[in-house]
């Protein structure tokens, strides 16, 4: 939990909340990686989930600690990550990211643009 909280200050994720994703359907602890430094501290880590129907995985949280950046940990368990799912039986893997610093990202660690999702929000109207 602490290296969510400090790769994602602004999150929601709570212990509780944690072990609520952890007791939902597909979750498997296999797909989660995690890095450690030599002084024990977590400092990045990826979770996949994966549809075994459609042979799909998706990356989804990936973070690194902030005191970690720039140092390719991120790409390295999003690798080892993705290792594990192509050993599950896996052809695909998606993310869904929102800011252009997370596509580079995720282009150098061989992902390719695929698909452009829109939001719409609807208005309030005043009476």
């Amino acid at each position: 939990m602490a290296v969510q909280r400090a790769a994602f200050p602004h999150s929601r994720v709570t212990e509780e909340s944690y072990w609520n994703v952890m007791n939902a359907y597909p979750y498997d602890s296999s797909l989660d990686w995690i890095i450690e430094s030599s002084s024990g501290e977590l400092v990045a880590f990826c979770l996949i989930w994966f549809d075994e129907v459609n042979k799909v995985g998706l990356l989804e949280p990936v973070g690194t600690a902030p005191g970690y950046r720039g140092m390719r940990l991120g790409s390295s368990v999003c690798k080892l990550a993705l290792n594990a799912l192509y050993d599950k039986g896996a052809n695909t893997a998606i993310v869904v990211c929102t800011s252009p610093k997370t596509h580079a990202f995720y282009k150098s660690i061989g992902f390719e643009s695929y698909a452009q999702t829109k939001s719409f929000h609807r208005l309030k109207t005043q009476k």
